[in-house]
C-alpha cells in the first residue's frame, strides 16, 4: 500500500496497550509502597520515565515504513551488530542477584536482552521472506535454516550465559513459529523440535538452581520456606483476592511475604487486590492485544509485514502467558515480566517498541 493511502493506525491496539502500561503504574506503585513511601516514589518515577522514553520510540516507530527493512536490511544488520556488542558488554557491569543482565550507570539501566527481542523478530521474518522460494523444496531449505539458527544462536547463547533461561526460551519460541507461519517445512520442526528438548532439558538438569526451580514448581509444599515459598505465597495471594479483591494497597502478601512483588509477580498483588474482576480485565486486555494483532496480520497483504505483525503479537502475549503461568504455578519460574505491567524500564521499552512497530503495520492493513 502506497504511503499515500496509509490508514491510521490500530487505535483498539493502542488503548488496550495504553490501558495495561496505566494499570502497571498504579500496581508498581502498590506493590513497592510497603517499603516506605519514598521507595515507592523512586519506583513510580523510574517506571514513569521508562514509559514516557517508551512511548516516545512507539510514536516514532509507528511512523515507520517497514517495507524499507525489507528492500534494504542494513538497518537490521547494524542493530544486530550494536546489540551484540551490549550484550556482550553487559558482563563487564556488576553482577545482580548472581546474573548479568543489565548495564548500570549511576541510577539509569539498560538490560540488552530485551533490545534483541524485536530485532528477532524482524530478522527472522526477513529471513524467511528473503528465501521463501526454497521452503517448499525439502532438504535444499535446510542450509538456509542453519545459517538463521547461526544467526540466532550467538546472541542467544550470550544471554543464555547471563543467566536468563526464560528470555532465550521465549525468544526462541517466537523465532521457531515466525519460521514455522513463514512456510519451513513442518518435518524440520519434527526433528528440530525433539532435540532442541534434550538440549533444554540438558540446560535445566544439570544446573542446580535450574533443577530446583523445577523440583520446587513440581512440590512447592516441600519447602514452603525455601524453594518453593514463592510459588505457595503467590498462589496465596491470588486466592486472598477472591472476587472483588481486598482493595488497593491493602496486599498482605507484598509485605516481604511475596517476592519480587512490584517485578514478575506483580499479577500476584494485582489479583489480590482487584480479585477476580481485576485480574480477569487485565487478561483481557492481553486478549484484545491478540484479537487487534490477529487482525493486523490477516489484513496485511506484504507477506513480510504479514509475518512481522504475527511475530510481534507472539512476543508480547506469549511473555504474557509464560508469566502468567508462573504467578498461577502452572510453570516454574522463569523471571519474565508481565508485559507493560511489571517494574523494568528495560521491558517496558522493549514492548512499547514492539507495539510501534505492529501499530506501523496496522497502517497497511486492508479494510
Amino acid at each position: 500500500m502506497s504511503p499515500d493511502v496509509r490508514r491510521p493506525i490500530d487505535r483498539l491496539l493502542l488503548f488496550f496497550a495504553l490501558a495495561l502500561m496505566a494499570v502497571g503504574m498504579v500496581w508498581v506503585f502498590s506493590a513497592s509502597a510497603f517499603k516506605n513511601h519514598s521507595a515507592a516514589a523512586t519506583f513510580l518515577v523510574n517506571q514513569l520515565v521508562g514509559g514516557f522514553v517508551g512511548v516516545a520510540i512507539m510514536l516514532a516507530l509507528s511512523q515507520t515504513d517497514l517495507l524499507v527493512i525489507k528492500e534494504n536490511p542494513r538497518a537490521l544488520q547494524v542493530l544486530y551488530v550494536l546489540i551484540l556488542l551490549l550484550l556482550v558488554a553487559v558482563f563487564f557491569f556488576p553482577a545482580k542477584n548472581h546474573a548479568h543482565r543489565w548495564m548500570r550507570y549511576g541510577r539509569a539501566s539498560l538490560q540488552p536482552s530485551e533490545l534483541f527481542k524485536p530485532l528477532a523478530v524482524l530478522i527472522t521474518a526477513w529471513w524467511m521472506v528473503r528465501h521463501r522460494d526454497v521452503w517448499n523444496k525439502g532438504r535444499e531449505s535446510v542450509p538456509k535454516l542453519v545459517t538463521l539458527f547461526a544467526i540466532m544462536v550467538v546472541p542467544l547463547a550470550l544471554i543464555l550465559r547471563e543467566p536468563d533461561f526464560g528470555t532465550t526460551f521465549l525468544i526462541l519460541s517466537v523465532v521457531l513459529l515466525v519460521t514455522f507461519l513463514g512456510g519451513a517445512a513442518s518435518w524440520i520442526f519434527a526433528v528440530a523440535a525433539p532435540a532442541l528438548g534434550a538440549v533444554g532439558f540438558a540446560f535445566v538438569w544439570f544446573e542446580p538452581y535450574r533443577r530446583a526451580r523445577v523440583l520446587s514448581f513440581l512440590n512447592p509444599e516441600a519447602d514452603p520456606l525455601g524453594k518453593g515459598h514463592q510459588a505457595l505465597q503467590s498462589l496465596i495471594a491470588v486466592g486472598n483476592g477472591g472476587i472483588t479483591g481486598v482493595g488497593l494497597g491493602a496486599s498482605m502478601q507484598k509485605l516481604n511475604y511475596l517476592p519480587e512483588a512490584h517485578t514478575d509477580f506483580i499479577y500476584a498483588v494485582i489479583s489480590e487486590e482487584a480479585g477476580l474482576i481485576g485480574s480477569v480485565l487485565v487478561l483481557a486486555l492481553f486478549v484484545g492485544i491478540l484479537w487487534r494483532g490477529y487482525r493486523v496480520a490477516r489484513r496485511v497483504r506484504d507477506s513480510f509485514l504479514k509475518l512481522c505483525a504475527m511475530g510481534f503479537t507472539l512476543l508480547l502475549v506469549l511473555q504474557a502467558l509464560m508469566n502468567l503461568s508462573v504467578v498461577l504455578s502452572l510453570a516454574p519460574n522463569k523471571g519474565i515480566p508481565l508485559p507493560f505491567i511489571s517494574y523494568g524500564t528495560s521491558s517496558l521499552v522493549a514492548s512499547l517498541a514492539s507495539l510501534g512497530l505492529l501499530l506501523a503495520i496496522s497502517k497497511e492493513a486492508s479494510e
